[in-house]
């Protein structure tokens, strides 16, 4: 069973999701809406202790991406264990929850690791 913690960072929401994102999580909805609809920009979910995920959590975070971009705000994946990081590269949705200020644009050379960048917000388990 999944669970949200929601706490406010400026003008948006930090949103942790423990758990299993299924079917049975479509019941955190009220909830990630009450925090889309308190934030001014949007949520930076942090989905590391979320160990499963399937299509139907997926389906649920593109209709609050959905529900986001109707009030013009973004939902970003700030961070994501193995099962979240594998079902959003499967299924080419991972740049959807991106930062669009901290992706590089298409003209712009690779950014090598280093470790202060691996130390960046944003960390993904590399697929398998």
């Amino acid at each position: 069973m999944a669970t949200l913690d929601v706490t406010p960072d400026g003008d948006r929401m930090n949103v942790t999701v423990r758990g299993e994102l299924d079917l049975g999580s479509r019941r955190l909805l009220p909830g990630l809406h009450d925090a889309l609809t308190r934030s001014g920009s949007g949520i930076d979910l942090h989905l590391d202790a979320v160990g499963f995920c399937d299509c139907s959590g997926l389906g649920m975070l593109l209709d609050l991406r959905t529900r986001a971009l109707a009030q013009g705000k973004t939902i970003t994946v700030r961070s994501g264990g193995t099962a979240v990081g594998r079902l959003l590269d499967l299924t080419g949705t991972r740049e959807l929850f991106e930062d669009a200020e901290r992706r590089p644009g298409p003209s712009a050379d690779p950014v090598p690791v280093t470790p202060s960048a691996a130390a960046a917000p944003s960390t993904w388990p590399a697929a398998s």
